[in-house]
This record gives structure tokens, C-alpha cells and sequence, in this order.
């Protein structure tokens, strides 16, 4: 099977956000709940994105609405990021 880059896709629908994701080989799943704040959404991405982008030799992309990533940038710079 060809090794791929992941990807988190965390998306809002009405008042709760949803993530896509998709593994180094395919795997992954759709529609997974990620919260109902941008915060919850946040600390799931990151969960997320230590699982599947940074486990994965060939990386992977973070894609997030914009009060979502704010969060987790903000929260990137207060911890550091091993």
C-alpha cells in the first residue's frame, strides 16, 4: 500500500464541530464529533494531530475555522511542542 501524508479536517456544522481524518494508509474515519466549543475542537485536533500527522514520516496538514486554530496556536506557543 503507498505511504501518504494525513490530514485532520475539523469543520463546523450548526452549533458543534466535526473532524475528518485520514492516515498514513488510508485509514481513518468521517464525521467523527469533535466538540461543541472551539476549545473542545482545539484540544481534539491536537489529540488528533499527534495521532495521525506527527506519528506519520511524511507529515500531514492541520486544517481548522479560524476561532479553532487561533486556540491552537495559542496553545502551541504555551507549550512546546516535542
Amino acid at each position: 500500500m503507498r505511504e501518504r501524508q494525513s490530514g485532520v479536517i475539523i469543520y463546523a456544522r450548526g452549533n458543534k464541530y466535526f473532524a475528518d481524518l485520514t492516515g498514513q494508509f488510508g485509514g481513518g474515519y468521517l464525521g467523527a464529533y469533535a466538540g461543541s466549543s472551539p476549545e473542545e475542537a482545539a484540544l481534539f485536533a491536537l489529540h488528533e494531530e499527534g495521532r495521525f500527522i506527527r506519528t506519520n514520516p511524511l507529515g500531514g496538514t492541520l486544517i481548522a475555522p479560524s476561532e479553532v486554530q487561533e486556540i491552537i496556536n495559542s496553545l502551541k506557543k504555551e507549550v512546546k511542542v516535542l
